[in-house]
């Protein structure tokens, strides 16, 4: 009944999305694409007792990454047909034949009907978490196309790398700088990218994203529950901490609550939630504090599928060397390497995360027992496919080096402001409940905890010391707080497990305690799911709009530029926008600029120069300077909406003075779009 539940909340919220017709067939490409991560997964563990269900929980994101491996490399290799591109999954399959010689080393936790319920119970946060939001992406209301913050961020980024990725070029171009490679790990948007290529615009980015970011989601609920039961023989135990890593994970809601309660001198009900809609509540740790931003989990779920699924991939690697019976063997480091290096291809810096964990257990292990032969034998056996997946990712140049340094090995100035207070907010009811999970953990001496526990030293030390700094200091605190909220994860389950063993009085006591930590939890992820597909909350925020409208006109103008324009085509819109529109053209006009202020590429400053040199165009004070500084950038077209006739009040009367250099190629009440002659 559970799982039927869970079936129809799925068909809900895909129908929300898209028609269930053409969401079934990006379900069955999906399936397709995953399905080699089953077959290997049940080879590789294929001497356990419920093979195929622990082939169906770390199946998804196993097949999706060697899939999207290959992928990329037939479209490396040029190939663009969909027919030829649809056999990368049976090349992908040919992991499974070495993979079998793995199955007598390998050992999973004993899975039976008993996970059932608890399986489903956390594959049930994927359309609880993202439903209403999802189904409100880019809803369309009689003002415009709506896309609540942080959609029109990280969504925005979302469709430009597909968008670009289907013009098919090698290497992707970088849109927001004419002439230059696109420096991001792209290859989890790489399916994304050939099914609306196929589709020949019948269906449009965002559905095809957000139908993509379900199942990858599931595949990580999954993915997540299997990496507990390794440290807990109690399936409830293991769903239910799961549950609250997720939904029950910061004090910054209860602590907002208090605070207004507190300071502000009308309590009415709708005052309050008027309050609530312009805050980022799960940034409060920042916000009015000063310290480290930390998202939860409910937000990798929403808006980070090549996040989730890269940390899916990762801890497999960690999870294959835990549950071997000999982690010295040469072909399981080289399995878990290769897991490592797919994930390094799906999101680079999770992999390092996760690596630094993998080393210290396989050194730790090892070294321990004198196997220092077996430690060289691990260590080559795992580095070879790491060491060909970093080789291609600098290949790709999946970072810019072009300015110096991009990590920093220093003090984060964030983690050291409010220090505790930062921490206490972000992480409060889970590490309390995880503390408590140690406590047992020590009492009982229970060594394999040790894991979790490193998992939790490697990511407090990125926390610390590991520092983006042209990122607002933010990007690092974001990757570690997911690693530490999963890894919290076992030792929450540890105690539910071992404290539930007691008698009544310890029973009472750990509900009443649990009952406590996710009461005054709630509220921030309630607010935050909330306000996440609140579509009509138009106040202005620091920098942004709480929700970004793009109008009937733009949207006019939009379809027009990529219905009339060349798939290469610079399309020039103001380089300096709002935070809440900086890839407007590239992700809903689907064209390159010449120059804009991309968040999520660094180093800036080339970004910034390049961006002060367009601005000469919008700012220019006769028509003559502004052709000759738009013709010496290579500026094809000049978009000029809204955003940039309130911004330069004089600029469309100066280009209609010169239609000879301006050509007006496009023009309703809101938009002109002129062609530089």
């Amino acid at each position: 009944m559970l799982a039927v539940l869970l079936l129809l909340s799925l068909g809900v919220t895909f129908n929300a999305i898209l028609p269930l017709a053409a969401g079934g067939a990006l379900v069955i490409v999906f399936a397709w694409i995953v399905l080699p991560g089953v077959i290997i997964a049940r080879r590789v563990y294929g001497s356990q007792s419920n093979p195929w269900l622990v082939a169906l929980l770390v199946g998804t994101p196993w097949g999706f990454g060697f899939s999207s491996v290959v992928l990329m490399a037939l479209w490396l290799a040029g190939v663009r047909s969909p027919v030829i591109l649809a056999f990368a999954p049976l090349v992908a399959l040919l992991v499974a034949i070495p993979a079998e010689r793995l199955a007598g080393l390998l050992t999973a936790p004993r899975f039976d009907r008993c996970d059932l319920v608890p399986i489903v119970l956390v594959l049930a946060l994927v359309p609880l978490v993202n439903g209403r939001p999802f189904a409100r992406v880019g809803e369309m209301r009689p003002e415009g196309k709506a896309y609540r913050a942080y959609f029109i961020a990280d969504f925005e980024w979302a469709i430009t790398i597909v968008a670009e990725l289907s013009k098919g070029e090698v290497p992707p171009q970088n849109p927001f700088i004419a002439g230059d490679r696109l420096h991001y790990y792209w290859v989890t948007d790489l399916l994304s990218a050939v099914e609306y290529r196929a589709a020949r615009r019948a269906l449009s980015i965002d559905q095809i994203l957000l139908v993509n970011t379900l199942l990858l989601d599931l595949g990580w609920a999954a993915l997540l529950y299997f990496f507990v039961r390794h440290f807990v023989h109690s399936p409830p135990a293991a769903a239910w901490a799961c549950v609250g890593v997720v939904l029950f994970s910061s004090f910054e809601g209860i602590q907002q609550i208090y605070y207004y309660w507190d300071r502000m001198p009308d309590h009415a009900p709708m005052t309050l939630l008027t309050w609530f809609r312009g805050r980022n509540i799960d940034a409060i740790s920042n916000w009015d504090f000063g310290s480290l931003k930390v998202d939860g989990l409910q937000r990798l779920l929403l808006y980070q599928r090549q996040h989730a699924t890269a940390w899916s991939i990762s801890l497999s690697s960690l999870l294959v060397l835990l549950g071997s019976r000999d982690n010295g063997k040469f072909g399981l480091n080289l399995f878990a390497g290769t897991l490592l290096a797919v994930s390094l291809l799906v999101s680079s810096f999770i992999a390092v995360m996760v690596g630094c964990v993998v080393a210290i257990y396989q050194g730790a292990t090892l070294a321990l027992r004198a196997r220092w032969k077996d430690l060289v034998v691990a260590g080559i056996a795992g580095g070879i496919p790491v060491g060909l997946a970093v080789l291609l990712s600098s290949w790709l140049q999946y970072v810019d080096r072009s300015g110096g340094p991009i990590v920093y090995v220093q003090r984060n100035p964030l983690a050291f402001t409010n220090t505790w207070t930062g921490i206490f907010l972000s992480f409060g009811p889970v590490l309390i409940a995880a503390a408590i999970g140690t406590v047992v953990a020590l009492w009982r001496r229970e060594m394999r905890l040790l894991v979790p526990g490193s998992i939790i030293a490697v990511g407090f030390f990125f926390y610390f010391f590991v520092d983006v700094v042209d990122h607002q200091h933010a990007y690092v605190a974001w990757r570690a707080g997911h690693i530490l909220f999963m890894a919290f994860a076992p030792l929450i389950a540890f105690a539910l497990q071992e404290l539930w063993k007691g008698g009544r009085v310890v029973r009472a006591a750990t509900f009443l305690v649990g009952l406590f930590l996710a009461v005054t939890a709630a509220p921030m992820t309630i607010i935050d799911l909330y306000n996440t597909q609140d579509t009509s909350f138009r106040e202005h925020g620091p920098g942004f709009f709480w929700t970004e409208i793009i109008s009937p006109d733009e949207l006019a103008a939009l379809e027009w530029v990529k219905t009339f324009t060349p798939q290469d085509a610079l399309v020039q819109v103001d380089p300096v926008r709002e935070s809440g529109t900086w890839a407007y053209m590239p992700a809903f006009g689907e064209r390159r600029m010449t120059a804009g202020m991309p968040i999520s590429m660094i180093p800036l400053k080339k970004y910034e120069e390049a961006s002060d040199r367009v601005k000469k165009v919008f700012s220019a004070s006769d028509a003559a300077t502004s052709y000759e500084d738009a013709v010496n950038l290579k500026i094809q077209y000049l978009y000029v909406g809204p955003r940039e006739q309130r911004a330069y009040p004089k600029l469309r009367a100066l280009l209609d003075s010169a239609p000879f250099w301006f050509k007006p190629a496009f023009r309703n009440d809101s938009v002109t779009i002129y062609k530089v002659t």
